[in-house]
């Protein structure tokens, strides 16, 4: 079977074979430029801007209970693609990459304790594995100076499927959906989610943080769901 490692790897994007330079086998030097993201957004809630101001109106008029968030990019091809291949179609080899590229985004000032937002049991058990948790435990491999913890919060009640609610829909199927477990050890963390596109979990969780006295909270995932 090792003459299936020889052979040429298709771009998952276009189809076209792969450079073998590039590192890893999901896209092309002719779609690199499809993953590099590059646009001004706010640093507090990750949404696209239009000036070059820090901060957007709305996040200065009614802060979210976080500090900052970094993500990859927003919630649309080629990044929802792969995210939703991972997630629908168990296919969790495509999320190295991805992981990589917001370990460098955050490599400078990273939170030095990464906390995932948990996920339905019934979930995992299907899908063999919570995201979140992957992308956090892949995130700490090239942040060497980082801890993790996954018991840090528990989801105890069933939610309805996020995707098809409004806004304030969000809001309340999260309410009371989690629980703090124990108190983080450090004062500053990061909560680890796949797609923020309301930032209803986020919040909730974060502020359960909050009453345990943690003083800066980031968040990092892989997409940010455009308004």
């Amino acid at each position: 079977m090792r003459f299936l490692s020889r052979l040429p790897k298709q771009c998952h994007v276009c189809g076209f074979t792969i450079d073998r330079s590039l590192g890893h086998n999901l896209w092309c030097e002719h779609c690199q430029p499809l993953f590099n993201f590059e646009c001004h957004r706010c640093a507090r809630c990750g949404l696209t801007m239009d000036n070059t101001a820090e901060i957007c109106g709305v996040c200065l008029s009614t802060p979210p209970p976080w500090q900052t968030l970094t993500c990859l990019g927003d919630y649309r091809p080629p990044l929802s693609s792969f995210i939703q291949r991972i997630k629908r179609h168990k296919e969790p080899w495509l999320l190295p990459p991805l992981s990589k590229l917001l370990a460098e985004r955050i490599k400078n000032e990273p939170a030095p304790l990464l906390i995932c937002v948990p996920t339905q049991l019934h979930v995992e058990l299907q899908r063999g594995f919570n995201l979140s948790e992957l992308i956090m435990l892949q995130l700490a491999q090239h942040l060497p100076e980082v801890k993790t913890a996954d018991s840090i919060f528990r989801k105890h009640r069933q939610t309805a499927t996020q995707k098809s609610l409004n806004r304030q829909q969000r809001m309340e199927n999260v309410r009371q959906a989690f629980s703090l477990q124990q108190s983080p050890t450090s004062k500053h963390v990061a909560i680890i989610d796949d797609v923020v596109t309301t930032g209803a979990t986020v919040r909730h969780l974060s502020e359960l943080l909050l009453e345990v006295n943690v003083e800066k909270i980031d968040i990092y995932c892989l997409c940010r769901t455009p308004k």
